[in-house]
């Protein structure tokens, strides 16, 4: 790492470290049981293993997170009538007010003093210049930087994608295969707009695909 190199990286990780810091002041960084709660907020009843993939949580480790949630009595598992072997995850009365509260202490609009330093256009630059760092990444990295993105913007972008497919191929993708499914997104994905790295956002990854598909409802 010459010089310049290394002095962009410290540059980048003092930036990086401050803007963690920034949205935990200001109630933007939420913590695990959280995230879920706010996930099940705008989508209530998804699949456990659909939540583990929006979350990018191994099975167990999902698990013992809804466990914890299923103890303070925030949330309550089902089991998906269609499919016993699935678990459908609701928001209990006292869960949807936490989840309310914490989606009203955000102040997003703080994130302008963050960037106060930049007008409209330097700030579009430096988007640009953030995307070819990630879009210079070896694929291996690009794979691996998957669990860095926002839960939220992975759930928007494969309800998004979802939302593209049903419209695009209706009742036909009920009869795909699984891997003509796979096929078929990881070509959506590529096509739809996408701030950070391409991959890693597949639902499924290889158990209960088709059912954690169809219980990514649409996004209004």
């Amino acid at each position: 790492m010459n010089e310049l190199t290394n002095r962009l990286m410290k540059q980048l990780n003092f930036v990086s470290q401050a803007g963690n810091n920034f949205m935990h002041q200001n109630k933007q960084r939420l913590t695990g049981q959280q995230r879920v709660l706010a996930i099940l907020r705008l989508e209530d009843g998804l699949s456990q293993s659909y939540l583990g993939d929006i979350l990018n949580l191994r099975p167990s480790s999902i698990a013992e997170l809804l466990k914890k949630l299923e103890l303070s009595d925030d949330i309550i598992r089902k089991e998906d009538e269609k499919d016993k072997r699935n678990k459908l995850v609701y928001l209990t009365e006292k869960g949807q007010k936490k989840a309310d509260d914490n989606a009203h202490q955000k102040n997003e609009d703080s994130n302008n003093d963050f960037f106060a330093g930049l007008n409209d256009e330097e700030k579009e630059q430096f988007g640009t210049y953030l995307q070819k760092i990630s879009d210079g990444w070896s694929e291996e990295f690009k794979q691996q930087s998957s669990r860095f993105v926002d839960p939220m913007d992975r759930m928007k972008n494969m309800q998004k994608v979802h939302a593209t497919m049903m419209e695009k191929f209706g009742d036909d993708w009920e009869n795909m295969s699984p891997d003509e499914m796979r096929k078929v997104m990881h070509r959506a994905m590529r096509d739809s707009e996408y701030c950070g790295p391409r991959g890693g956002l597949m639902p499924g990854r290889g158990r209960n695909f088709r059912h954690d598909f169809r219980h990514g409802k649409e996004f209004y």
